[in-house]
Order: structure tokens, then C-alpha cells, then sequence
């Protein structure tokens, strides 16, 4: 078996640059919606989380980017009003901006004031002590996940991984409305969707080929299987794509096959290059999606 993933839908962009300070923390930066929403783009907002086992007593701690400094335990600086003074174990901090408008159906813990720049900004938090905790920054060209009004989709916010890493909200598993009614690209006070997808997409087994590197030609057979751990595996619709390259350009080679199978797979139709890999999609009827990518191969077949 060369890889088994669980992981989010294909609009979903990874990129691992947040950074941590050395000083541990349960508290984390989990969410942030820099682009506002589809009711506005100045209804910006940000989510915290506890991972620890313990409470967090915020008195003292602070989310600091450029000129703004919000305190999370008292109304000071650039915080509004606080209706939470202490997080409990695994649960979340919802800061809105300006005021509980920006998620209509969501009540903010915290109010506060202060602009996140759509071309990125370096958040840190800080503990009682003034340490750095926990950072999350943009990169040169912007953010590195999240999306604003053109992006696609759009209004989609920047979510936190268990692992550290940064991906786009998926626009499939969300939660909360905007200022207008409408549905939010993003989980505020809940679950990410990356993390719901970790538990709750399906998982894909792919064997093909035995080795790294095989230099393949003519017709193979791809054979995968795929389960789904809250739904019918026979339920499962899978794709198969292919990448001549080690970019992520999927060329879509068939869709709507079973579960579990085998696929008769005509080589030559895409041309000979020594950087190949394949990719089996695995969606359920719920619309969580499940990939797994082969190891690197070569097609070689004559002209």
C-alpha cells in the first residue's frame, strides 16, 4: 500500500507556514476570516480555540496585529465588550469585529476593533507573561489560505489544521450565517472543516503501482478501494485523475466508478513523461471527499 489520506475537497489549499514560538500554548489561533463576508467585507472575524484539558482564564492575554492590541479578559485597548472571561477545555473563542453582526446567528464572545489587510498581516498571540504563543502571518504575495469576494469560493475563511497548517475552508462543511442571512464559508464556534473531513471523509487505498518509480507502457490495471467510516461504502463515487507532472494539474481520466475495483487504464493515451502520479477521489453522498496519490511513476511508450 503506498499511501493512505484522508483529506479535504479539491478547493482546499495546504500551505504550512504558521509559525509556533517556543513557548507552548493550549490557547490557538483556529480561524480567521480575513476577507469579511459575503454581507460585507468589513465583517471580519476571528476564532480561538483551547486544545488543552484544562480552563483558560483569559485575563491577561492579548491578539495583537499592526496597531491593534485586544485584550481577551478585559475591555481595554481595541476590545469592545467581553462576554467570555474563561474557555473550557476543547472549546472556542468567536471574536467579531465592530459588532455581533458579522455572524447574525453566532453570538461573539469578544467585540473588538481593528482591520485585517486582505494582502496579509502577522497576528500573534500572547500569553499573561507577554510571550508569543502562537503566530499566524501571511505571506509575501497574501494570505496563504482563505479567500475574499473574488476569490473561488468566495468569503471562505483561513482555517488552523491539527498539524499546524493553514488550508481554505472547503465551502461544504460550514456553519452561521452573515450579516444578511446568508450561508458562511467558514465553521465559526465549531469544528473546522479540514478536521471534519479527517474524521468523517472517506479513506482511499491505492497499490498501484508496486513501486516508486516503475516505468509503465501499453495498458495497466489501476486497482484502489475506498470506505467510507459514517456512511454505505457502496455509496461512494470514485475518480481517477492524472498528473504528467509533480504539480498539482489533475487531468480527470474517468469518474463514477464503485468503490473497490479495477480500472483498465490505456497508457499511451497520455503521451511518455518520467513524472507521473494518479490520484483516486473518493466522494459521498454528503459531499465529504476522501483522496489518495500513488507513488511517482513513468510512462514510456513509443511514438
Amino acid at each position: 500500500m503506498n499511501r493512505n489520506v484522508r483529506t479535504m475537497v479539491m478547493v482546499a489549499v495546504c500551505i504550512s507556514i504558521v509559525g509556533l514560538a517556543a513557548s507552548a500554548s493550549d490557547l490557538i489561533i483556529s480561524e480567521i476570516a480575513w476577507g469579511g463576508t459575503a454581507g460585507s467585507s468589513n465583517d471580519e472575524w476571528i476564532e480561538l480555540r483551547n486544545v488543552g484539558d484544562k480552563a483558560v482564564d483569559l485575563l491577561g492575554w492579548q491578539l495583537e496585529f499592526g496597531n491593534t492590541v485586544i485584550p481577551l479578559g478585559e475591555v481595554s485597548e481595541d476590545t469592545l465588550e467581553i462576554r467570555t472571561t474563561v474557555l473550557a477545555p476543547g472549546a472556542f473563542l468567536v471574536l467579531e469585529r465592530t459588532n455581533d453582526d458579522s455572524i447574525s446567528d453566532v453570538t461573539a464572545d469578544l467585540i473588538y476593533k481593528g482591520l485585517l489587510s486582505n494582502t496579509g498581516i502577522l497576528i500573534d498571540l500572547r500569553n499573561p507573561q507577554g510571550e508569543i504563543v502562537d503566530s499566524a502571518t501571511g505571506l509575501e504575495s497574501g494570505w496563504p489560505a482563505g479567500s475574499a469576494g473574488d476569490g473561488e469560493p468566495a468569503f471562505c475563511t483561513m482555517e488552523r489544521t491539527s498539524g499546524g497548517e493553514w488550508v481554505t475552508n472547503n465551502a461544504i462543511v460550514c456553519n452561521g450565517t452573515d450579516a444578511d442571512g446568508a450561508p458562511l464559508h467558514g465553521t465559526p464556534g465549531q469544528m473546522n472543516s479540514v478536521d471534519v473531513m479527517a474524521q468523517w471523509g472517506p479513506v482511499v487505498d491505492i497499490d498501484f503501482p508496486a513501486e516508486a518509480g516503475a516505468i509503465l507502457s501499453g495498458t495497466e490495471w489501476i486497482t484502489w478501494t475506498a470506505s467510507d467510516p459514517n456512511g454505505t461504502d457502496s455509496a461512494l463515487a470514485i475518480a481517477i485523475y492524472v498528473s504528467p507532472s509533480e504539480e498539482e494539474d489533475w487531468v480527470l481520466v474517468i469518474e463514477n466508478l464503485a468503490n473497490m475495483g479495477s480500472f483498465s487504464w490505456d497508457t499511451a493515451e497520455h503521451g511518455s513523461s518520467d513524472t507521473v502520479r494518479l490520484l483516486i477521489r473518493a466522494a459521498d453522498p454528503e459531499g465529504y471527499v476522501g483522496e489518495a496519490v500513488s507513488v511517482v511513476f513513468e510512462i514510456s511508450n513509443a511514438d
